[in-house]
């Protein structure tokens, strides 16, 4: 019977030693892992952290190119704060983040959700579109012909209707909503909300359906709680990335018609790259970085992702 217990104890023994890893597993283990995150460590560091660490230190410099850089305090601050074309490319730049929130953020959101009501087929063929790869620039440079004021697309559907041509860029007041409306097209995330509310149990419907839930209430109790974490994450990155807009306005209208598109990120080029005011620009740059720090706090303190709050 001893003998017994003994082989089972070594038995028992063994497939611990052999299922376990012992401490120096555990470190081989550790080394391993840090040995890959190495790369993605170096280069966050270097074309992520340096570059924002860099643009903290040169707001308060007068920086040279060919010479060593000198501290000068808020003098950067003071010399954006009484610039003309702060408040401007401030205000340019938040009208533009509430047009793409109201227009490319939401309405993707109510098509999906509408979407899910249709036809698998029909389903397939929009994901699909969704799904298609778009370059950026190529997409732009098209819109850009659309809205030609003498040759465009849009002027030559109105002047087949024998409607009034508009000036769309060139006008003031709608250059800004031409700016948002590709966003609406190319919207790549709208593939996102499908795949969401595809993820939804197909039994919250069901019982609900047997309760006597219309669509609405379906959409309002279900759908749209579920789709809440989302909604939220995509709600966050669609401020950062439209608070640093610059392609669109660049290749579309260059800032104009007049100073009408001229964005936060267009002013920091112009004063960095063309200007070579670096210092300067990187006080813009600074106060670019706190405004949207601050509607993120504020974002995260009212749009929840957890379903039970």
């Amino acid at each position: 019977m001893n003998a017994k217990n003994s082989h089972q104890k070594l038995t028992k023994e063994k497939v611990q030693k052999h299922t376990f890893p012992g401490r120096t597993s555990l470190k081989s283990v550790n080394r391993a892992k840090w040995i890959l995150y190495l790369p993605a460590i170096i280069a966050n560091s270097i074309f992520g952290w340096y570059p924002l660490v860099l643009g903290l230190i040169v707001g308060f410099q007068k920086y040279y190119l060919v010479k060593p850089a000198d501290f000068v305090g808020l003098a950067n601050f003071r010399r954006i704060f009484y610039d003309a074309m702060t408040p401007i490319v401030f205000r340019n730049t938040l009208y533009f983040t509430f047009l793409s929130i109201a227009l490319v953020f939401f309405v993707p959101v109510v098509v999906a959700i509408l979407l899910m009501e249709m036809k698998k087929s029909v389903i397939r063929v929009m994901m699909l579109l969704w799904f298609l790869p778009t370059a950026q620039m190529a997409g732009l440079l098209i819109w850009k012909y659309f809205y030609n004021v003498e040759y465009g697309l849009f002027n030559g559907i109105l002047t087949f209707l024998r409607l009034p041509t508009l000036g769309w860029l060139n006008d003031s007041s709608l250059a800004m909503f031409c700016l948002v409306l590709p966003g609406l097209i190319m919207f790549g995330p709208g593939l996102i909300y499908i795949a969401s509310i595809q993820g939804i149990p197909d039994e919250l419907y069901a019982a609900s359906h047997l309760e006597g839930a219309s669509l609405w209430q379906q959409i309002w109790h279900i759908t749209l709680p579920r789709l809440r974490p989302i909604i939220t994450v995509m709600l966050l990155l669609s401020i950062i990335s439209n608070m640093q807009v610059f392609t669109q306005p660049m290749v579309m209208t260059g800032g104009g018609p007049g100073v009408v598109t001229n964005m936060v990120v267009m002013r920091f080029f112009s004063l960095a790259f063309v200007g070579l005011q670096f210092g300067t620009a990187g006080a813009l740059a600074i106060l670019l970085f706190g405004l949207i720090l601050a509607i993120l706090i504020i974002q995260r303190k009212y749009f929840r992702e957890n379903l039970d709050k």
